[in-house]
């Protein structure tokens, strides 16, 4: 494989900065003398329960209890607005037959009805 002078000059140089910077261990045996980074949970002589910070536990408890209506003033997302205002901005006449239809049962309610008692009628 031929390489020209500046790409020859260039790999020359890329290798010897890797070997400068660059450390690869073939082995790695662990430091008992230092401090892991994370704590075991699941060892009771790491865990340390007393050590919680009360202002820590309290924002937890709140956003475990309360939602996002208890939280917030308004809506941040579009899907909050969906279920933020339970009530409707106009009054509903449900005598009005005109705006008010509810559907008893749908074309797919009214089949399911039909297997369910098909169902029944071969277990009798």
């Amino acid at each position: 494989m031929k390489f020209s002078k500046l790409s020859a000059n260039f790999l020359i140089e890329r290798n010897l900065k890797d070997e400068k910077y660059i450390t690869v261990y073939d082995q790695y045996t662990p430091d008992y003398t230092r401090q892991a980074v994370t704590g075991k949970f699941y060892s009771k002589f790491e865990l340390k329960v007393d050590e919680a910070d009360p202002a820590i536990l309290k924002k937890l408890e709140w956003v475990k209890d309360f939602g996002p209506r208890q939280k917030r003033e308004w809506p941040e997302t579009m899907n909050q607005w969906y279920g933020w205002y339970l009530e409707p901005l106009v009054p509903v006449d449900k005598s009005n037959k005109m705006l008010y239809y509810p559907q008893a049962s749908s074309e797919l309610t009214k089949v399911g009805l039909q297997l369910l008692k098909e169902k029944t009628k071969k277990k009798q």
